[in-house]
């Protein structure tokens, strides 16, 4: 996700790199986007090995995805349109950003969204909280269970998970990090956060928010990540986009323009044209160059200045006329039966935008997770 290609040719973009967690793809990056594009950097998703579109049989939580961001990174610099590079990382693409960061100085600053400090780590603790919901492992099963893992992983993959260690890495990175864990997380208790943030070496802070692993992040986190991307990255006032009032930042961007009108934002989006077009230095959070949205806007507004056409009975013989196309995207088509029904299509609430928004609940991938692994054990739930 990028700005216009006019404002690419005069400068190089500051860039958003976000890397999704275990059993995700790039979309989850879409609650965010509308913050970050409001800023006027340039957004990167992409799929690690194995996850999403991308090719791969299995992922490795973060000791192989980090040569995957490497390779980004290095695709992105040797465009010559980027200038400073920051990342956003949840859960597993939390672990990748620390223990990529330590080894790449040039990094601007990343968010750390629920990171764990160790594998080994959190496998254990998956055991205990196995116990407390009353699947008793003996000690030793657990460890001789562990060897098996390692082991399997050594000779398939090719590394091992105690490799898989994102806390041996905070003592070597400098680069300015923002910790974020959810306070009634079980999944990677918040406690993985507080001792990564404890331990690290360069310039830190952490958010504790409500929620758990997979909550949607509130607006006051997303704004306060903003700002935190704005002073790392040294982002001047004039790069940020001009946004209409009303415009729900949590939806995806490429839904509002379609929807404003509908909303009643018609009247906000023409100021915030006539603004820009007045001004070529700044750019638009709606798109500028779109005289065929204004033609087919015309062409409604003068069918309805004209009288309504007298009412005729319609015999089966009739060819009914036909009715406005539809806009592209995820309406419902209505069956028309006379061509003088003045019935409008629905407009979705903000309640369908955000619900179009939110990222996908990973609470039963989690619990199958949790049970392969009992399983690995010798015990079932």
């Amino acid at each position: 996700y990028q700005g216009s290609v006019k404002t690419r040719k005069r400068r190089r973009d500051p860039v958003v790199i976000y890397m999704h967690g275990n059993s995700s793809s790039r979309t989850e990056v879409i609650p965010q986007l509308g913050h970050l594009l409001s800023l006027g950097v340039s957004v990167v998703a992409f799929d690690f090995a194995g996850s999403g579109k991308s090719e791969g049989e299995f992922v490795s939580l973060g000791f192989y995805e980090r040569e995957d961001l490497q390779t980004v990174i290095h695709h992105l610099r040797a465009t010559g349109d980027v200038s400073t590079i920051a990342l956003w990382g949840r859960s597993m693409g939390a672990a990748t950003a620390i223990m990529y960061g330590s080894r790449d100085p040039t990094i601007s600053c990343m968010i750390v969204d629920s990171s764990f400090v160790d594998l080994t780590r959190l496998a254990e603790e998956m055991v205990e909280k196995g116990k407390e919901q009353g699947v008793n492992v003996p000690n030793f099963v657990v460890s001789v269970a562990l060897r098996m893992i390692k082991s399997s992983i050594k000779s398939q993959a090719g590394f091992s998970i105690r490799h898989i260690s994102p806390i041996s890495h905070v003592n070597r990175c400098f680069v300015p990090a923002m910790f974020v864990a959810g306070e009634h997380d079980d999944f990677i208790n918040k406690r993985h956060s507080e001792r990564l943030h404890a331990k690290y070496a360069g310039d830190k802070n952490i958010v504790i928010i409500d929620g758990d692993h997979n909550s949607p992040r509130p607006r006051f986190l997303l704004q306060s990540a903003c700002l935190f991307l704005q002073s790392c990255m040294q982002l001047p006032p004039s790069l940020e986009l001009v946004v209409p009032l009303g415009t729900n930042l949590l939806a995806p961007p490429w839904i509002c323009p379609g929807t404003f009108s509908r909303l009643g934002l018609a009247e906000a989006i023409a100021k915030a044209r006539a603004g820009v077009s007045s001004s070529s230095d700044e750019r638009s959070w709606v798109p500028l160059n779109d005289t065929a949205q204004q033609k087919q806007q015309q062409q409604l507004q003068r069918q309805r200045s004209q009288p309504p056409p007298a009412s005729r009975k319609v015999s089966i013989g009739d060819n009914p006329q036909p009715g406005l196309s539809l806009e592209k995207g995820n309406h419902r088509s209505r069956s028309c039966t006379d061509s003088s029904s003045n019935e409008v299509p629905s407009s979705p609430t903000a309640a369908e935008l955000l619900a179009a928004s939110a990222p996908p609940d990973m609470t039963e991938r989690q619990k199958e997770i949790q049970s392969s692994l009992f399983k690995m054990l010798g015990q079932h739930e």
